[in-house]
């Protein structure tokens, strides 16, 4: 999914699993030094002959915060700044790596989140690949 972020699994959270990383939070000593805001960022994606093509703007919540000497930056395509608050302060927590217990525990949950999309995905893919035609088997085509 998101091999080098590893925060990402945030983006996929429900409303339980965010409440339930933030309570693992709520010990540290957390100083929001850019509270959620939203705001647009340009979309770019390439076209079929590999060139830059600006598809439009997406909407996005940013949210940045100081834990232990360590910043963290979190942001979510949406209007969700309880995510964006959580990934900015994993963020931090897993980049001073102290307390390591704390870290375990974070690391743990988005692990369980990580997991969880993903079966989601693979069913997800599943059913879509059962409804998947091959034109070149059809009778009398």
């Amino acid at each position: 999914m998101y091999a080098n972020d590893p925060t990402a699994a945030i983006i996929g959270m429900d409303v339980t699993e965010v409440d339930e990383l933030l309570t693992l939070l709520v010990t540290e000593e957390i100083q929001i030094t850019h509270p959620p805001r939203a705001g647009l960022i340009m979309m770019t994606v390439k076209d079929s002959l590999a060139v830059n093509f600006h598809l439009g703007e997406v909407l996005v919540t940013e949210a940045e915060v100081l834990l232990r000497g360590e910043r963290g930056y979190g942001l979510i395509i949406g209007e969700e700044p309880r995510k964006a608050l959580a990934r900015a302060a994993a963020d931090a927590l897993l980049r001073c790596g102290r307390p390591v217990l704390l870290c375990k525990q974070v690391s743990d949950c988005l692990e369980r989140s990580r997991q969880r999309q993903n079966t989601k995905y693979a069913e997800e893919a599943a059913l879509v690949a059962s409804t998947r035609v091959n034109f070149d088997l059809m009778a009398g085509a």
